[in-house]
């Protein structure tokens, strides 16, 4: 009798715990689905802020283009205009706002881990005057003093990814203003080694400002976080130590800090570039201006051909004006469709090519233009990042890729490179 209440007892417990395991596996199986369905809207989250960026990039890039090329072409048309105050404050808030707008990309695409390296021809000494002369203008209006120093043996163009370079130059000395008062900021370019066809740059800067707390260092490191209002001016966020470390990692570099409470603080950013060889490398760094080159090894004919493609008539404008200076004989369209029949009908010798376009965009147009005319070198012209775009460039046939807002220099640099790989040796 016994046996058969032990007995009876176990099967009422083997199957209480069989009722269990049931429960606690449809359990898990529900938490695994609401796990499943919540990753999937979190991915779905972060996919739309990221194309919500890079929206809002673009449509920030397309206005502030216009902004800076009208405002070069006021300066090339009116050299006297040149040290005008309210041009100078035009030229530094939109350099500032670009840098803005580059920090938010660069936190998108570093959380993404898409932030791909160019590697362009540039000139270092070029981009570090331009920075002095875009900050030149925070100083007028404040009672520091910015100091530069460019070491004169780096004489010869490098290797690099400029954009990058000048991102992180540009957090380093937005920040040294930011923190100082009444003070100097001390910028420096320095050789360090000349060694197998390398520059090893040193990039310093050094303010006098106030002593950072150790609370307020540790702000520092948050994104767009102020540290005191009262502490800080018209420079806004200050450095996004992130965004600079993450972008020295990508140059294989690094960012040094050093803090004195006497003498103040310093950025010393240290990088290996490659100098860009060519025949007279050692007697003359080329230039990006098409117009300053060799005769004699230019492959540019006397008058260009181009056709600019852009929906947007002030983009159509600058264009026009910009590249009308260097001898180009421009004609510009505003669709696609229109860019099509011109390119049938006639010859060019540089098709430059909006990507974002109503009815059909720059991607679209190239490709159908190709049907016809694999040769001509078709160069996208985009305020989209083109991280996203970079298969889709490809595929369709354009030989390059441009971001607004450039520079003249840098366009006529683009089209020379692709002038000279389409001419006849």
């Amino acid at each position: 009798m016994t046996y058969y209440v032990i007995g009876g007892i176990l099967l009422v417990v083997i199957a209480y715990l069989l009722v269990q395991c049931i429960k606690v596996k449809r359990t898990l199986g529900n938490k695994n689905k609401e796990l499943l369905q919540l990753q999937e809207q979190t991915q779905k989250q972060y996919e739309a802020q990221q194309s919500y960026i890079s929206l809002l990039s673009q449509e920030l890039r397309v206005p502030l283009y216009g902004i800076m090329g009208l405002t070069h072409l006021i300066e090339e048309e009116n050299p006297k205009l040149k040290d005008n105050k309210k041009i100078k404050s035009l030229k530094f808030s939109s350099n500032y706002l670009l840098m803005l707008i580059n920090n938010v990309l660069h936190i998108n695409y570093m959380d993404a881990e898409e932030i791909e390296l160019q590697n362009t021809i540039f000139d270092v000494k070029e981009i570090t005057q331009n920075l002095i002369h875009s900050f030149s203008y925070a100083t007028e209006n404040s009672d520091n003093k910015l100091e530069y120093h460019f070491d004169p043996e780096i004489q010869n163009q490098v290797v690099g990814d400029p954009t990058v370079l000048t991102q992180i130059l540009m957090n380093l000395l937005s920040n040294a203003l930011r923190f100082t008062e009444n003070g100097s900021v001390h910028f420096s370019v320095d050789l360090i080694k000349n060694q197998e066809n390398t520059y090893t740059i040193s990039f310093k800067v050094h303010h006098n400002g106030f002593e950072i707390s150790k609370e307020d260092q540790k702000s520092i490191y948050k994104e767009f976080m102020n540290i005191d209002q009262a502490k800080t001016s018209y420079l806004g966020t200050g450095l996004n130590s992130r965004i600079v470390n993450k972008l020295a990692n990508l140059l294989n570099g690094e960012v040094i800090k050093e803090n004195n409470a006497k003498i103040g603080s310093e950025y010393a950013f240290v990088v290996n570039l490659p100098i860009h060889q060519t025949e007279k490398t050692a007697e003359q760094p080329a230039t990006s201006s098409m117009a300053s080159k060799d005769e004699e090894t230019s492959t540019i004919p006397e008058q260009v051909r181009a056709l600019v493609v852009d929906d947007n008539k002030l983009n159509l404008l600058v264009a026009d004006k910009m590249l009308s200076k260097e001898n180009f004989n421009c004609t510009t369209i505003d669709n696609g469709f229109d860019a099509i029949e011109l390119a049938k009908n006639n010859t060019y010798d540089v098709i430059l090519m909006d990507i974002n376009m109503p009815k059909l965009n720059g991607i679209g147009t190239t490709k159908r233009i190709r049907e016809f005319d694999p040769k001509t070198p078709i160069i996208a012209l985009t305020a989209v990042d083109v991280t996203q775009l970079n298969r889709q460039i490809l595929h369709a046939g354009l030989n390059d890729y441009i971001l607004k807002p450039y520079s003249k220099g840098q366009l006529l640099e683009i089209i020379d490179k692709h002038l000279k790989d389409t001419s006849p040796s």
